[in-house]
């Protein structure tokens, strides 16, 4: 009997021992989970592929094509706002760049006299305002495309020589076209972001006249210019993250 009560008063001892184990063990809380809605802004850096496609008609002598690579270092800022549904970032977001985009050639026009005209090509600035639809591939990496409008400077500078004589013409203007991409973006703490995007640009055609009445020609330009770019980006979230 006594044994019995024995092995009782342990067995309601160790019980109790570990019934208040289990309540000073503190309990397991989920890890937060990161949220993308919300106001955004940051910079970003990168490079730019371009390319200027003119068609150069010199009255009396003919049409001439060329295409030119007009390549630079681009940076610029951005800003938009993310609603995030589920697996889905839907979001909205504009920025401005700075560009070091420039190219030129020259060509020989006639023989007799020898002409020649040489161009220069420069994208100044330019900047998008595009739409993002993104899917998370985790809670904390967002997947995503983008597309929406976008507009820039574009300058061109031709020059026709000729034995004696020399006129130059300065054609800029402000064009508007459309943008398509994608991208990746990811947390990397504090409320902050980097992401590595990609964009193409179209920013259509642009027709410019100039009369040079000391070489007695008239120089007629037309010209489209297209861009790929690639940049990395950090943005700081406002009313998001944990």
């Amino acid at each position: 009997m006594k044994k019995f009560l024995l092995a009782g008063v342990a067995f309601a001892a160790l019980t109790g021992s570990a019934v208040a184990a289990d309540l000073a063990r503190p309990a397991y809380a989920p890890p937060p989970v990161y949220s993308w809605s919300g106001l955004y802004w940051g910079g970003n850096i990168g490079y730019s592929w371009g390319q200027a496609k003119d068609e150069v008609s010199l009255l009396g002598v003919g049409t001439f094509s060329e295409s030119q690579k007009v390549d630079g270092v681009i940076g610029g800022f951005q800003s938009g706002y993310n609603y995030q549904f589920g697996q889905w970032v839907l979001g909205f977001e504009t920025d401005i760049q700075a560009s070091g985009q420039k190219g030129g050639t020259t060509l020989q026009v006639s023989a007799l006299p020898v002409t020649t005209l040489t161009t220069d090509h420069k994208l100044t600035w330019f900047g998008t305002s595009r739409t993002r639809l993104g899917v998370l591939w985790s809670p904390n990496v967002l997947l995503y495309g983008t597309a929406g409008v976008a507009y820039g400077q574009v300058k061109d500078t031709a020059t026709l020589t000729a034995p004696g004589a020399s006129v130059t013409g300065t054609f800029k203007d402000v064009k508007a076209g459309w943008t398509a991409g994608a991208g990746v973006e990811g947390v990397i703490g504090g409320g902050w972001t980097a992401k590595l995007e990609y964009l193409y640009i179209d920013l259509g055609k642009t027709e410019q006249t100039l009369a040079t009445p000391a070489l007695g020609q008239v120089i007629s330009e037309t010209r489209r210019f297209t861009d790929n770019i690639v940049r990395v980006g950090f943005n700081y979230r406002w009313g998001g993250g944990y």
